[in-house]
């Protein structure tokens, strides 16, 4: 879908929204009655009427920390419009970490979930003014002393008078949750989001007729991006769920929203292959039939219509990111005919850069870039053809808040942004991506290793839930998070008992290492796993700290 807009701005791209739409229905809890486009608008200029009351001027940065729910949305919307500046929190975020960032960003006030309040404690002499996520009508200072603001009341404010954003204008600083542990604070213009917004669209066939259920949080830039404003742009109703998702809650869902889309990561529906197709192959008959190509179609096709029954029967498609797909689960979508994508992106470049065309996926690759933007490979390997990937465009931040040397950094003198990410073009123009440039492991004579790309290998295994790869002492090793259910399963299976477990999992982490390594080249050949008896920690978007697990020396 082409969409034009007479500005680049929220506030242009919503009042289109509520021109077309305002009929529709737009947000709602998954059991609750949805609220239609024009009361959207209604329930944002009230708000926004709210906040200029309270004294909230253009450019003042409001933090948003909370689950998803429909008020989430109609808060960023409120302040994005008004041309204030979206502070969002992931609510993962450990309390030092939200409270460093409210002071950070220098917020004036806060959206937030009553369940966080308490992480505000320690901010007591910080002048904010606390709005409940719950109750957008309620409000109080959070400081004793801190009157100015709520001093500034003006009965007079009303829709009509609010500011409005200028293309240029900062829409929202996002702070990036990085595995190394530092973050920092991304800004993205109303012009970056809103072009990310609108080029996505062209390549994301979703219309007024959809329904989407929103389970990524939406503090995440993908879920914002991709999971709200882009189907607000084209009016596509959206429903969330009460609290932090479980798989319970997400049946319960689909059952009665029965939604036409889902944005998630590749973690959902690998789980999901995991617990429930996987284990149905089991048995000697089946997994006979499941080593030849036509029955594991078949097997697949079968399985996979379960699983769209299972998700309320209306499913049309997945749309991944976040991370890269595991093959196996990638070859079930395919075998079952499941219409999916997958993208590539991250928190500064607003964040969608490439999309897998619906149709046209490419098994392995992360798609081809959105149109307007500028894609390349910096210093390619003669041989590969592998480099850094580098992105110019419309859709790449103004930079890192209060951090001009880590801004510097992350581009080249040509205006470049620096991804950090190593990939490679195929000769159709598809994205590949090998891994982080900082985590590319140098072999004995030189080779590039890649340790994402041994993991993925790695975890086809339904014994191995997660692995991190690192090389120690000149050695290439493994620590790998087993799954508890299949092992007991298997053990079960052979007649073993507990005693027995020790030897078991070493006969599985063995067997796991010799069948990865006949589908790895000598040099990236993984030499021992070694068991790691918990999950890996992770930051608030699911991504390993791999810095955590590999020796100092590395």
């Amino acid at each position: 879908m082409i969409v034009n807009v007479e500005k680049m701005t929220i506030h242009h791209l919503m009042q289109r929204s509520f021109s077309l739409y305002h009929s529709l229905p737009c947000l709602a809890f998954f059991d609750e009655k949805a609220i239609t486009y024009a009361e959207l608008q209604k329930e944002m200029n009230a708000l926004s009427t709210k906040l200029a009351s309270l004294g909230v001027e253009p450019g003042d940065r409001i933090g948003l920390l909370g689950d998803n729910c429909p008020n989430w949305a109609i808060a960023y919307l409120a302040i994005t419009t008004m041309a204030a500046v979206a502070v969002p929190i992931l609510p993962g975020f450990p309390e030092n970490d939200i409270r460093h960032i409210i002071r950070h960003a220098g917020c004036k006030a806060i959206f937030i979930g009553e369940k966080y309040r308490h992480k505000l404690e320690e901010l007591a002499s910080v002048p904010l003014v606390v709005l409940s996520l719950e109750n957008l009508n309620a409000e109080k200072s959070h400081s004793s002393f801190y009157t100015k603001l709520l001093q500034k009341k003006s009965a007079k404010a009303s829709a009509a008078d609010l500011p409005r954003p200028r293309e240029q204008d900062l829409a929202a600083i996002i702070y990036t949750s990085g595995t190394t542990g530092n973050s920092k604070g991304v800004m993205l213009s109303q012009r970056n989001i809103v072009f990310d917004i609108i080029h996505s669209i062209e390549r994301f066939p979703i219309s007024s007729a959809d329904r989407f259920l929103s389970i990524l949080p939406l503090s995440h830039a993908f879920e914002t991006t991709g999971g709200m404003l882009c189907p607000l742009t084209v009016g596509v109703s959206i429903y969330y769920l009460k609290g932090v998702p479980t798989p319970q809650k997400l049946l319960s869902a689909t059952e009665i929203v029965k939604p036409t889309g889902i944005l998630t990561v590749p973690l959902v529906v690998d789980k999901i292959y995991r617990k429930r197709i996987l284990p149905k192959m089991q048995g000697r008959l089946i997994s006979r039939l499941y080593s030849k190509p036509f029955f594991r179609k078949r097997l697949h096709k079968i399985a996979g219509r379960k699983l769209i029954k299972s998700l309320g029967g209306s499913l049309r498609f997945f749309m991944f990111g976040g991370a890269s797909l595991n093959l196996d689960v990638e070859t079930f979508l395919q075998d079952a005919e499941i219409s999916y994508s997958s993208g590539y992106g991250m928190t500064e470049t607003s964040p969608i850069m490439t999309i897998n065309p619906f149709g046209a996926v490419k098994v392995g690759s992360c798609g081809k870039p959105i149109p307007g933007i500028e894609l390349a490979i910096h210093q390619p390997n003669p041989e590969t053809g592998i480099g850094e990937i580098i992105v110019r465009g419309d859709i790449v931040m103004q930079g890192y808040y209060k951090n001009s040397e880590a801004t510097a950094a992350s581009f080249l003198p040509d205006g470049w942004l620096r991804t950090g990410d190593l990939g490679y073009f195929d000769s159709e123009g598809y994205l590949f991506i090998k891994g982080r440039s900082k985590n590319v492991i140098i072999g004995p004579s030189g080779e590039n290793i890649y340790p994402e790309i041994i993991e993925q290998v790695l975890q086809q295994s339904p014994f191995i839930m997660e692995c991190v790869v690192y090389s120690h002492r000149g050695r290439l090793l493994a620590k790998a998070y087993l799954d508890s259910d299949v092992l007991d399963q298997e053990m079960s299976k052979r007649g073993l008992d507990s005693s027995q477990s020790a030897a078991f999992i070493a006969q599985v982490l063995e067997e796991c290492r010799k069948t990865a390594n006949r589908e790895l080249p000598v040099f990236s050949h993984v030499q021992q796993i070694l068991e790691h008896p918990e999950p890996f920690e992770k930051t608030p978007t699911n991504k390993v700290k791999r810095y955590l697990y590999i020796p100092e020396e590395n």
